[in-house]
């Protein structure tokens, strides 16, 4: 009888274990979102995160393990904000920790998402409730601009030659790179000049973007003064960039006796009214030591300097800012030779012009429509350091212009 009352424990003891796993497989906990952090940035809080750092992997975990099978990037997508464009990454799965790993760092300044879908599954088959969380990296980014949805190109000089906008691509690049404005090591385009044509530091981008009938351009610049003196009978002028030189717009650094002097923005325009049957015109946009509390010497002295120019073909308004303050505004009706209007921004089509916007000189290097706009011909080129360069399809008011000066200055 103890025998038999042994044996029907142990039977029972077994089919009470067995009937707890049954009903465990029965009821498989939950997939559910136990912490999310990118580095070491919390992304799961009540505000968006921001400030995360360019080289940080996502985290993600879990209250139970996850089906690797089902950790793809259809279940768990990373990408940008501005475009909806996905990020490159790896996943990895360890137990119920998912690890998203992009491929290359993310962008300075800028606006990401992380979404989880309800194709990812646990181990025991159980399906995640989907859910998305945003973020924003450290630095000055895309979205930090006044219209930032009218940008047509931004590039940061991070290393590398990326239009954040998408819609130009580099044509080729020869330059170097050193720190920024912020003391960020190789985040600034550095132009390093030369005495012989067709070997200067140039940009060549490509894009149908790069030129508006109402514009905004935006660049950050550093020079040494004693690079743009005048020495002996040749002169120190030199181009920061342009596209197709006067076919178009480019920005020059004047020379003068002890230090540069004088600044010209150029810009070219389609005539309207046009009385004398011309195509185009430029407005030339010089401001230099003749400008009232203006001084081209004193601007230009020491550090980094913001450079920004809009135009409004609407009010025919041109306006030249320097480190966020008005520098010069030009009123392009009759301002050539009172006989015609100079409207919208635009580029000159004909032998030798070529559409590419070059970063430390005139224009591209297949440009060949002038001799002193031929990279392969004239030996001036930018000497310098460049970043954070922007276009705009709109003129930017004084103040949005102000607003971006402070967003993108050292603090």
């Amino acid at each position: 009888m103890k025998k038999l009352i042994t044996m029907l424990a142990v039977f029972g003891m077994v089919g009470l274990v067995l009937l707890n796993s049954c009903k465990s497989d029965d009821n498989p906990e939950p997939l559910t979102l136990a912490t999310l952090k990118a580095g070491d940035t919390d992304l799961n809080g009540a505000t968006s995160a921001t400030n995360v750092a360019i080289n940080s992997p996502i985290t993600i975990g879990f209250s139970t393990n996850v089906d690797a099978t089902t950790a793809t990037s259809s279940s768990i997508m990373l990408t940008r904000t501005f475009d909806s464009s996905p990020v490159p990454n790896t996943i990895a799965v360890d137990g119920s920790t998912v690890t998203v790993t992009p491929t290359a760092n993310f962008f300075e300044g800028d606006q990401y998402k992380i979404q989880v879908t309800t194709d990812l599954k646990s181990d025991k088959g159980q399906t995640i409730t989907a859910f998305d969380r945003t973020f924003g990296t450290k630095g000055i980014g895309l979205g930090t601009a006044p219209q930032a949805a009218k940008q047509l190109l931004y590039v940061q000089f991070g290393n590398d030659i990326v239009d954040l906008t998408g819609k130009a691509t580099k044509a080729s690049a020869q330059l170097a790179y050193t720190a920024d404005r912020f003391g960020n090591a190789n985040a600034a385009g550095n132009f390093r000049g030369t005495t012989t044509a067709g070997t200067g530091d140039i940009v060549e981008l490509s894009g149908n973007s790069l030129i508006a009938p109402t514009m905004t351009l935006s660049v950050w610049f550093y020079i040494n003064q004693d690079d743009y003196k005048v020495v002996g009978d040749k002169g120190g002028n030199k181009p920061m960039l342009g596209l197709a030189a006067q076919n178009g717009y480019f920005i020059e650094i004047g020379d003068g006796p002890a230090n540069p002097n004088w600044l010209k923005f150029t810009t070219n325009h389609k005539v309207d009214p046009d009385p004398q049957g011309h195509i185009t015109a430029d407005a030339w946009g010089d401001f230099g030591t003749t400008d009232d509390n203006k001084d081209v010497n004193t601007l230009t002295k020491t550090g980094w300097h913001q450079w920004v120019m809009t135009f409004d073909a609407a009010t025919y308004t041109k306006t030249d800012y320097f480190d966020g303050a008005k520098i010069k505004t030009f009123n392009l009706l009759d301002a050539t030779n009172n006989e015609w209007n100079l409207k919208d921004i635009v580029l000159n089509s004909g032998a030798g012009i070529d559409n590419k916007l070059a970063l430390g000189f005139f224009a591209g290097k297949a440009h060949t429509a002038d001799d002193w706009s031929n990279y392969n011909k004239e030996p001036r080129t930018f000497k310098g350091y460049m970043d954070d360069l922007r276009l705009f399809s709109v003129a930017l008011s004084a103040s949005e212009v102000t607003a971006l000066y402070t967003a993108e200055k050292p603090q």
